[in-house]
């Protein structure tokens, strides 16, 4: 009996103890549950409304690799240069897009495009890059490039004679002009393509189409992922980026299309350029420079352009500009400062 009245004691006290802690084990682990759960569906909605990637958010960028096509047990590399626009040349890039803008509200040009790239390292930067011009006389480097190529595969074929009787040969002028072959006089093919290539001459340029294979011309442009003319050779149907144009002038100074011998010799040619209006106006007289200019005229304007590769000391580039107009002088002149504004940021002399 006592030790069931001791129980009965014990029970009447403990119950409302026991129902206390009871509850009070219920309630730290409702708020544990309450808590996980609210950690939970914070992280979830912080998850759910996080901001999107914006343009200023760092982007991972891969690299390019393009090769020459057409082999069966190598893969010759053409270039490697990464993805993404440089954001050191960000500054650059807005200020030619601003002095661009300018001379269209001028009423100067209606169109232009730059391309910059940085040989030592892989920095490069466009702008207008989406837009397309007829070439003119720029289609020269491709061909340059595939005549070099025609006298690797038959050593000599550049020692041909070819005399300039004057038929046949194109009227077609262009604002410069310099120097150009005369009639009565035999050239060989190596000469005639330092006239091509120097002075833009086009009588030079229309005797060297005689010997040219379209499969070595249209094989440069489909080796760099490109759409050859059409097969008519009608270049002045044909339009290109200033980015694409850059390749050829690119792939030269990398020995990418040609041996090392004949990528010198190439260059060389393009070192003798006597163009002096548009990327080495401003620039100063002991800069050496490899450039080409074209002109094309068309029906919505003249267009006016220049590719080259700007020898300065520890820090060579590729430049390209592109122009749409009205007056091909002033043009030039566009040009001629574009290439300064570059010249001038890239090139930072020791003082």
């Amino acid at each position: 009996m006592s030790s069931i009245n001791i129980f009965e004691k014990i029970g009447k006290k403990r119950v409302p103890i026991l129902i206390t802690l009871l509850w009070l084990l219920l309630g730290i682990a409702g708020s544990g549950v309450a808590t996980y759960s609210y950690l939970n569906h914070t992280a979830e909605v912080k998850k759910q409304t996080a901001s999107p990637v914006t343009a200023t958010d760092k982007v991972e960028c891969t690299e390019s690799m393009s090769s020459l096509s057409g082999y069966h047990l190598i893969k010759p590399l053409l270039d490697a240069k990464r993805e993404c626009e440089s954001e050191s040349l960000s500054s650059i890039k807005g200020d030619l897009g601003n002095y661009i803008d300018q001379q269209k509200q001028a009423g100067i040009i209606s169109s232009a495009s730059v391309s910059i790239r940085v040989l030592s390292g892989d920095e490069w930067t466009s702008v207008n890059d989406d837009e397309t011009y007829y070439p003119g006389s720029l289609i020269k480097l491709p061909m340059l490039i595939a005549f070099l190529r025609m006298e690797e595969a038959k050593p000599g074929f550049l020692d041909q004679k070819v005399t300039y009787t004057g038929k046949g040969i194109t009227n077609i002028k262009q604002t410069f002009e310099t120097k150009s072959i005369e009639t009565g006089h035999s050239y060989t093919l190596r000469e005639l393509l330092e006239y091509m290539v120097a002075y833009s001459d086009n009588n030079a340029t229309q005797l060297l189409n005689g010997y040219m294979k379209i499969d070595a011309i249209n094989r440069v442009f489909t080796d760099i992922g490109l759409t050859p003319p059409p097969a008519n050779a009608d270049y002045f149907k044909y339009k290109i980026s200033a980015k694409d144009i850059s390749k050829f002038i690119i792939g030269i100074y990398n020995s990418s299309f040609l041996s090392n011998s004949a990528s010198e010799f190439a260059a060389e040619l393009l070192t003798k350029s006597d163009f002096k209006d548009g990327l080495v106006k401003q620039l100063p007289p002991n800069v050496k420079v490899a450039h080409k200019f074209g002109e094309a005229g068309q029906n919505t304007g003249v267009e006016l352009h220049e590719t080259g590769i700007i020898f300065i000391e520890g820090k060579p580039y590729q430049i390209t500009i592109m122009t749409r107009g009205t007056d091909i002088k002033k043009q030039a002149d566009i040009i001629s400062q574009l290439s300064k504004m570059v010249y001038d940021r890239l090139f930072v002399p020791i003082v």
